[in-house]
């Protein structure tokens, strides 16, 4: 349910919710659950400064007190669940879980932090590729708009320890399963052949996560380059790295795949 008085305040808002959650005697574990995360997203002022809105066992937030609005905005979902909290990012290609975790604090953060994207992100048209990098990912089987199932991905991802973030999500999406040959030198380097196939890191989420607390960064398996030599990585944030025992970065995305295609020599990472 939501609330439709359009003079309620925020404030106001949250404080309904929270006095309706508030622990009873005859309170099953769904409400529990719906009440620890509510404390926790008021703490939180990215949330809290929010039209809160509640449906079934998800929290979500509004700029808007409008049901209809509420509705439309691309803006993160919480789900309490008994012993287990999900953020559904409701962006790009539809709903999808972006971050599962026991702790709701560690569920709040996560989508504060996608609400402040949301909120901060400025409008983005298409992509324009140099001709040459758009000719080599069509030749690998790209197309403007492309979009694929990642869910195989994600699910076996996870089962092997690794947590995916949306950037990664979106990059499968749009490149998932692209092959693309090497060969010839490039701009600073040999051009390399790569695979778009997260799976071929099964195994390595130790490796990935050691380097991704070195550099303070979320990374993620996108891939190989030459050949299995060296794995692709994506950090939240979109930047591409090519990890071994130790990571080089091309560049945030969209650039990060024109400099990975072109035969640009990725930089060492050093810790922010």
């Amino acid at each position: 349910m939501g609330f439709e008085g359009t003079k309620r305040s925020h404030a106001e808002a949250w404080a309904a919710l929270l006095e309706g959650f508030r622990p009873r005697p005859s309170q099953d574990d769904r409400s529990a659950s719906m009440w620890v995360l509510l404390q926790a997203a008021v703490r939180e002022p990215s949330l809290s400064g929010m039209y809160p809105w509640i449906s079934m066992q998800q929290l979500s937030v509004s700029a808007s007190d409008s049901w209809e609005d509420w509705g439309r905005e691309p803006l993160p979902a919480m789900y309490a669940r008994p012993g287990r909290y999900e953020v559904v990012d409701r962006s790009g290609r539809g709903d999808r879980t972006a971050f599962e975790t026991a702790d709701p604090a560690e569920a709040v953060a996560y989508a504060a932090r996608l609400v402040r994207d949301r909120q901060t992100a400025p409008p983005k048209g298409p992509h324009v590729w140099p001709a040459e990098v758009e000719a080599v990912l069509r030749g690998a089987g790209w197309r403007p708009g492309r979009s694929i199932d990642t869910t195989a991905w994600r699910e076996s991802l996870q089962a092997d320890g690794f947590r995916i973030h949306p950037a990664a999500e979106d990059f499968l999406g749009e490149f998932g399963g692209l092959t693309v040959g090497g060969g010839g030198s490039g701009i600073t380097s040999a051009r390399h052949a790569f695979e778009l196939d997260p799976l071929l890191a099964l195994g390595e989420d130790d490796r990935f996560g050691a380097l991704g607390e070195e550099i303070g960064r979320h990374l993620f398996p996108v891939g190989e380059c030459d050949h299995g030599r060296f794995f692709l990585g994506l950090d939240e944030h979109g930047d591409l790295y090519l990890v071994e025992c130790w990571l080089a970065r091309f560049g945030r995305m969209p650039e990060a795949m024109e400099n990975l295609v072109l035969g640009v020599m990725p930089v060492r990472a050093a810790r922010p």
